[in-house]
């Protein structure tokens, strides 16, 4: 049997170099595709991203990603190549230092919520109950404004990051219109996620809205899950929960609490390989990321490297051709149903019908 592990230690580097792909070296440990600037490679965690695409991985994944070759042909390919092995440094993460001043009213952020997002109460009260939400004043430039603060807790309760969003609309600065920010130290593996029950199965999303938007949609069929925003398409949020739930049904975290967070998706790639946890968790992983390019070739991508997935996407726009579950929470809000619909039709015909007509003069 193949080591993974030791696959894994193949010299990004130089398996670009047997590629052709030509580097520039910018630091001891930072390298730049000569053609692409926003292709980086790191040595020091030997991994790769491609930022204007948002495309990242290991070494396996680079070899898939250049060479268009599925995870055992990539496995292949490294092991039969005489690539030296390259010395990975374990990424040590600082505490998370959460330094934003909070207010005590939650209304604006219920407004922006409700209004703007259409979440009913009961979704925000959800999410509230279990420490994810709050309302704080983010300075920068002397600005000040109020967002909305998502928490980001590891599997000891402990914050470990947030997200923010900007209430008001400051077109002027944003080029989305409102701020929209990830603290800085966030630990970016851990994600954003509520706990239903005893959690058996994981469903991810791409953002908190959105997660709180499928929460909404789904509510009345949820039990036993942990509803989980990536904040992105990051794999390692996946092998984060994925571990945090065989821990949890173990009663014991040291594994989790010790391990490289920086290789979070090798040790996923490790439990897939060499045990059948997640075959044997029914509808265990469910991606429920946003309906575009990105986020199906991210459910394919995993896919081909043999994880059994489910796909819960929202009805695809056909005008825009993409499309997210806020999205549909507020196409399904205002939009009528078929039966209110109907009701209507049925309405107008039978006044129609039953009223008396109003006589006319032949002139």
């Amino acid at each position: 049997m193949i080591a993974l592990e030791m696959i894994k230690k193949k010299s990004i580097v130089d398996v670009a170099g047997a590629f052709g792909i030509p580097l520039k070296r910018l630091s001891s440990t930072l390298y730049e595709q000569v053609e692409h600037d926003s292709f980086k490679i790191f040595t020091n965690t030997n991994t790769f991203k491609w930022f204007s695409r948002d495309i990242q991985g290991d070494v396996i994944d680079f070899v898939q990603l250049i060479a268009g070759v599925s995870f055992k042909e990539a496995i292949h390919f490294l092991d039969k190549g005489d690539f030296p092995e390259q010395e990975v440094q374990v990424l040590k993460l600082e505490p998370f230092r959460y330094y934003l001043p909070e207010s005590k009213d939650f209304g604006s952020a219920r407004t922006y919520l409700k209004t703007i997002r259409h979440l009913s109460d009961e979704t925000i009260n959800t999410f509230g109950r279990q420490g994810l939400l709050a309302q704080g004043e983010w300075q920068s430039d002397n600005h000040t404004e109020p967002v909305v603060v998502f928490k980001s807790k590891d599997h000891h309760g402990r914050l470990v990051g947030a997200s923010l969003q900007g209430i008001k609309e400051h077109p002027d600065r944003y080029d989305r219109g409102r701020l929209k920010k990830i603290m800085k130290g966030t630990h970016g593996y851990a994600g954003i996620s509520l706990t239903i029950g005893k959690p058996k199965r994981l469903v991810f999303a791409e953002s908190v809205i959105d997660l709180m938007s499928y929460y909404e949609c789904h509510k009345e069929e949820l039990s036993d899950v942990r509803l989980v925003s990536m904040e992105g398409l990051k794999k390692s949020v996946i092998a984060y929960h994925v571990i945090r739930l065989a821990s949890e049904e173990k009663g014991d975290f040291r594994f989790l609490d010790e391990l490289d967070k920086g290789r979070l998706s090798h040790y996923l790639d490790v439990i897939l390989q060499t045990t059948k946890y997640i075959q044997h968790h029914e509808q265990f992983l469910t991606l429920a990321v946003d309906n575009d390019e990105a986020g199906r070739d991210f459910i394919e991508k995993l896919k081909d490297q043999g994880f059994p997935l489910e796909q819960d996407l929202p009805p695809l726009d056909l005008l825009d051709g993409k499309t997210d579950w806020n999205e549909e929470l507020i196409r399904r809000k205002l939009e009528p149903s078929l039966d209110d619909w109907l009701c209507q039709f049925y309405e107008e015909r039978s006044q129609a019908v039953y009223s008396p007509r109003t006589p006319t003069l032949d002139l």
